[in-house]
C-alpha cells in the first residue's frame, strides 16, 4: 500500500498550513508537486526535526528575553505619573500642528532613557492644550498608557 501522507518541515508561512518552523502532515502528492519544487517544506528526517526542536527552544528563550526587556520598559514608563510636552499655541488653546510620535518618543527617550520606537506609540489626534492619553505598545499583549500633558511654549 501507498504511503498517503509524509510529515514536512515548513521553510516559510503558509496561511492555513502553518507557520515557519512547524511540522505538519500533508499528502504526499501535495509535498511532492507542490510543497518540494517551490522549496517551501524539506520532508521531516530525525535529524531536521532534532534541529527544529532545537531552533523552537532557541526562539522561545530569544522571546523570554524580548518579553523581560519589554516588561522593564513598561515598567520605567509607568513610574512616571505624565510626560510634559510644551506646543506652540494660538487662539483658544489650539495648538499649531498637532503632536506627533515622534515628539513622544524623543520625549520618553529624555526624561527615562529608554528607546522607543516610533511605530509603537499610538497619538491621539491631539489639538488643543492638556491632558491626554497615549498607548505604547511594547509586544503583542505588552503595552503602557501614559498621560502626555500639552503645555503652551512660553515666550
Amino acid at each position: 500500500m501507498v504511503k498517503s501522507t509524509i510529515q514536512v518541515l515548513l521553510r516559510q508561512d503558509i496561511n492555513l498550513l502553518g507557520k515557519n518552523g512547524d511540522l505538519i502532515q500533508v499528502s504526499y502528492g501535495y509535498a511532492r508537486n507542490y510543497l518540494f519544487p517551490k522549496q517551501i517544506a524539506v520532508p521531516a528526517t530525525k535529524q531536521i526535526i532534532a534541529f527544529s526542536n532545537k531552533q523552537k527552544l532557541i526562539r522561545l528563550e530569544q522571546i523570554a528575553k524580548e518579553r523581560a526587556i519589554a516588561e522593564n520598559k513598561k515598567n520605567a514608563l509607568e513610574l512616571v505619573s505624565k510626560f510634559t510636552l510644551r506646543k506652540k499655541v494660538g487662539k483658544d488653546n489650539l495648538i499649531f500642528g498637532i503632536v506627533t510620535n515622534r515628539e513622544i518618543a524623543e520625549l520618553i527617550s529624555s526624561q527615562i532613557g529608554e528607546t522607543i520606537d516610533k511605530k509603537n506609540i499610538e497619538v491621539p489626534e491631539i489639538k488643543t492644550v492638556g491632558i491626554h492619553s497615549v498607548e505604547v505598545k511594547f509586544m503583542s499583549n505588552i503595552s503602557a498608557n501614559i498621560k502626555l500633558q500639552v503645555l503652551p511654549l512660553a515666550e
